[in-house]
C-alpha cells in the first residue's frame, strides 16, 4: 500500500510538472514583414545591444510602480532580449536605410563601416495597460580625422491590445519598429570635404530628441 501511495503521488507530481510546462508562452520579438533591401550602401555595424540586468531574464517583466518589477514565469522569451532587439533593429534598418549591409556584432563587415550604431535600452516593459521604451541610440562615422555622432534619444508607449502574451511581443516589435526608423532618419550627410581632400570641420556634434 505505501508503494502504490508513493507511486501514485509521484505520478500525480509528474503530472502536474507536465501540465505546468504546457502552460509557459514563449514569446519572440518580430521585425514584421518589412520589404527586403535592394541597395549596399551604407555599410552599418549595428554594436551589441545595452540592456539593464533587470531586463535580461528570460520570464517577461512587468512594471507595476518606480519601486517594483513582477516576473511572469509563464511567459518567456525564446531568446536572449538583447539579441532579439538588435535582431529587430537590425532588420528593420535595412529595410529604412534600403541596404543589406547591416552587420550585426560580433559579425565584421568585409569592407570598412561607413556608420557605427550603438544602443543603449534603459525601460522596455509593460506598464499596466501599455507597453514602454526608453533608448537611446549613438551613431559614428570616422573619416580620417573627423568624428561624427549622432545620439538619439527615444521614449515612446503604446496601448496593449488585450494584455496577452502575443499582444506585448507584437506591441514591443512595433515600437522598435518606431524607434528604428528615428535611427534611420537620423543619420547626417557626410561632412563636406575642402579643396585639399580633407574635412573642412574637426567635428560634427548632433543630438535629436524625440518627447
Amino acid at each position: 500500500m505505501i508503494r502504490k501511495a508513493l507511486a501514485l503521488t509521484a505520478a500525480i507530481y509528474l503530472f502536474g510538472c507536465a501540465a505546468s510546462s504546457q502552460q509557459i508562452q514563449h514569446l519572440q520579438l518580430s521585425a514584421g514583414d518589412a520589404p527586403a533591401p535592394q541597395g549596399d550602401k551604407p555599410v552599418i555595424v549595428l554594436e551589441s545591444i545595452e540592456v539593464p540586468d533587470f531586463l535580461l531574464r528570460d520570464e517577461l517583466l512587468h512594471r507595476q510602480s518606480d519601486f517594483t518589477i513582477r516576473y511572469n514565469s509563464t511567459r518567456r522569451w525564446a531568446e536572449p532580449l538583447d539579441l532579439g532587439i538588435q535582431r529587430v533593429i537590425g532588420r528593420r534598418l535595412q529595410t529604412a536605410l534600403d541596404t543589406q549591409r547591416v552587420v550585426l556584432f560580433p559579425d565584421a563587415p568585409s569592407t570598412p563601416a561607413d556608420w557605427q550604431l550603438r544602443v543603449t535600452i534603459t525601460h522596455f516593459e509593460a506598464t499596466g495597460p501599455n507597453v514602454k521604451i526608453a533608448a537611446q541610440g549613438r551613431w559614428e562615422r570616422q573619416n580620417q580625422d573627423t568624428l561624427t555622432v549622432e545620439s538619439v534619444v527615444f521614449e515612446d508607449s503604446q496601448q496593449l491590445s488585450s494584455g496577452s502574451g502575443e499582444d506585448i511581443a507584437r506591441t514591443m516589435s512595433e515600437l522598435l519598429w518606431r524607434f528604428a526608423d528615428e535611427l534611420a532618419a537620423a543619420i547626417p550627410n557626410p561632412p563636406a570635404l575642402s579643396a585639399n581632400g580633407s574635412p573642412n570641420t574637426p567635428a560634427i556634434e548632433i543630438e535629436t530628441t524625440k518627447p
